[in-house]
């Protein structure tokens, strides 16, 4: 048996074994549970299991961090235990009633609940997308990079800077697309209506009229015309609003016709949704999301450069509460315009940096035992990108680290402003990335901002050495 299966065989017991299982899935680093009975999982003893890097609640999820090799466990967790990928499991009981909707009848107060269940399903519906993410965000800076105003190798027009530009553009601008697939699988409706919903509001023939009209009647109601390519929130919304459709038509259409009639009335139903609430609040809510990162991008310095102190400084912590990949896609979705974010992502490369720079101090700091812990939360980070270990191994160890992660990040915070740096949209942040991150308009800004981010885990890693005291209670 290898270490994955190990781990696969070991953690499930440890979260309540399979009848506690609603749906499990992983993301870039996790295992994210959703269960019936959230009290049962055995924190401390999964985190004795070799190769579980510690244990995070957000929102109705439980996850597990395991690391990169986190889609071997995944797999070998269903297949031995024989789990559907991404699918509920144990879905109804004897009453008739779904294991989801008992978990969503949780005693937690009203408001904590729904905030749970907003950031549950947004996560997990951006979640998947991620790796695709990754993949053309690195041919688009490749261009960027080989094209005529930096290295000058491609020609501007060239097929292969064309090839990157529209791998690129596949993702960013069928996004409601994508998020429709994978919003349906979590909300447990055929994906094919998430599909459905995301190709709607960018059909060809409705963007057409962008520029044309200001209004357009869907069954005698005007609404907006508007180019809602890029935009995640009106899909997300309309697959939640979807369900509920659909159920309510399952239960009143008779058997008999309800494959004919439940399709075409759940056509024309979201249809009118779409276009008359979900677009149009998505879209406001999104432009309203894209105003804020462009404004503090482009604000005074008196203003930008405090604000990124404070988000640098506190960035980790969002990593803590499992809200970071939210603000990640908002910030990517606002630069998408433009092809660069000059706010959050500069802010985003600092706060990791510095994580990965206490593990470097944590190297020297550490009693000579664990040391080999800290070289392997370094190398996890500065090569790879898990951040995971680095926060959960050093960064939250003590106080007095803590007040070290937030000091170096606000001093890197406050050159990222300084030196208004602009990012690539890209995702993973590593050795690997850091150049890519920063070929945006100039080689000055790729030299300031490796100098910054390397600053950073230097400082961190000084920090970390000279000050943070790991043997505090």
């Amino acid at each position: 048996m290898d270490k994955n299966e190990r781990m696969a065989e070991e953690i499930l017991p440890l979260v309540g074994g399979k009848d506690n299982v609603i749906s499990v899935f992983h993301c870039a680093t996790r295992l994210r549970f959703e269960l019936k009975d959230k009290s049962a999982p055995n924190e401390e003893a999964l985190k004795k299991v070799d190769g579980v890097l510690g244990t995070k609640h957000a929102g109705n999820s439980f996850q597990v961090i395991v690391g990169p090799n986190v889609g071997q466990v995944y797999d070998a967790l269903c297949e031995k235990n024989g789990l559907d990928k991404f699918d509920e499991v144990n879905a109804a009981t004897a009453d008739g009633v779904t294991a989801a909707e008992k978990a969503d009848s949780s005693s937690d107060p009203m408001p904590k609940r729904v905030l749970n269940n907003v950031i549950t399903y947004i996560m997990n519906s951006i979640a998947p997308i991620i790796p695709v993410l990754i993949g053309v965000s690195m041919w688009k800076t490749i261009g960027t990079l080989l094209g005529p105003s930096m290295f000058n190798v491609v020609a501007e027009g060239s097929d292969f800077i064309t090839m990157c530009d529209f791998l690129f553009e596949a993702l960013f601008y069928f996004l409601p697309v994508f998020i429709g697939y994978t919003a349906a699988r979590y909300m447990k409706i055929e994906p094919v209506w998430g599909l459905f919903l995301g190709t709607l509001i960018i059909t060809p023939t409705f963007v057409s009229l962008v520029g044309q009209v200001d209004t357009f009647f869907v069954f005698g109601v005007a609404v907006p015309v508007a180019n809602y390519s890029q935009q995640f929130l009106p899909v997300l919304l309309g697959v939640w609003l979807c369900k509920y459709v659909l159920k309510g038509l399952n239960k009143v259409v008779p058997t008999m016709i309800s494959g004919l009639l439940v399709p075409v009335i759940t056509v024309g139903i979201m249809t009118f949704v779409m276009f008359a609430i979900c677009a149009p609040i998505g879209g406001l809510i999104g432009n309203g999301i894209s105003y804020v990162f462009m404004y503090f991008a482009n604000a005074p310095l008196v203003v930008r450069v405090p604000v990124m102190m404070f988000l640098a400084a506190i960035g980790p912590l969002s990593v803590l509460f499992g809200v970071h990949v939210a603000i990640y896609v908002a910030a990517l979705t606002a630069g998408a315009a433009v092809g660069y974010e000059a706010f959050y992502f500069p802010v985003f490369l600092v706060y990791c940096y510095v994580m990965y720079g206490m593990s470097l101090g944590a190297i020297f700091k550490f009693k000579k035992e664990d040391r080999g812990d800290a070289i392997g939360y370094f190398v996890s980070g500065f090569c790879a990108g898990i951040s995971e270990p680095s926060l959960y191994g050093v960064c939250l160890k003590s106080k007095s680290s803590i007040a070290v992660m937030c000091v170096s990040g606000a001093i890197g915070g406050f050159f990222a402003g300084i030196f208004q740096l602009k990012c690539a949209l890209l995702s993973a942040v590593n050795v690997f990335s850091l150049i890519p991150y920063y070929t945006v308009d100039s080689t000055t800004n790729i030299i300031l901002g490796v100098v910054v981010s390397l600053g950073s885990m230097l400082i961190a890693a000084a920090g970390t050495y000279l000050f943070a005291n790991f043997d505090e209670k």
